[in-house]
């Protein structure tokens, strides 16, 4: 028996946000509501699973676990950058899926697949401009291994894990046990 391959049209929903700082913390909560979102995907976590396999990290290993998934975000999503004047936001599974994506598009992936195996995640936004404070113009997250934030940043190839970049401004927002919420506090 044959079966017709479903073609699957992404749902689509568009959110007006405010320009500047205020949009931008407006973006982090919904980045934040993503992540939470991609973690109780079952085919999320089943990808993360996967990748401890293909990466043969033994059980229990947290450290290797999180070595793995970024480094398998790292070589197999491409940077790309969204639309011209767009703000996108793409879902964990439809990243699977494109494979492509800018700096929030791998943080909801990495961040979904990390917290999916039971990895506390929070987002860092940075800001590189002095004259515009509190402007911030990439996001990456930070996962605790071992009691300490560590920056997983896979939007930059040339630079290991633990690599933040050097920021002017750097805002460190945490998810809530809910995961809707992004309680924001300058770090």
């Amino acid at each position: 028996m044959r079966f017709a391959q479903r073609l699957v049209v992404p749902t689509i929903i568009r959110v007006k946000v405010p320009r500047g700082p205020r949009g931008t913390l407006r973006t982090a909560h919904i980045i934040g509501r993503l992540i939470a979102e991609g973690a109780k995907d079952f085919y999320v976590r089943q990808w993360a699973i996967r990748i401890f396999r293909e990466y043969g990290v033994p059980p229990k290993d947290r450290f290797g676990e999180v070595c793995a998934l970024f480094d398998w975000v790292r070589r197999n999503i491409r940077y790309t950058r969204d639309i011209f004047r767009v703000e996108l936001l793409h879902t964990a599974r439809r990243m699977l899926e494109l494979r492509a994506g800018d700096c929030d598009d791998m943080t909801i992936l990495l961040g979904a697949m990390l917290l999916s195996t039971g990895h506390p995640v929070r987002l860092a936004l940075v800001g590189f401009r002095p004259e515009k404070p509190h402007s911030y113009s990439h996001i990456y997250p930070e996962v605790n291994v071992a009691g300490r934030w560590l920056p997983v940043d896979a939007t930059v190839r040339s630079r290991p894990m633990g690599f933040a970049p050097p920021a002017i401004w750097k805002r460190v927002c945490e998810l809530t046990k809910e995961g809707l919420q992004c309680s924001c506090k300058t770090d």
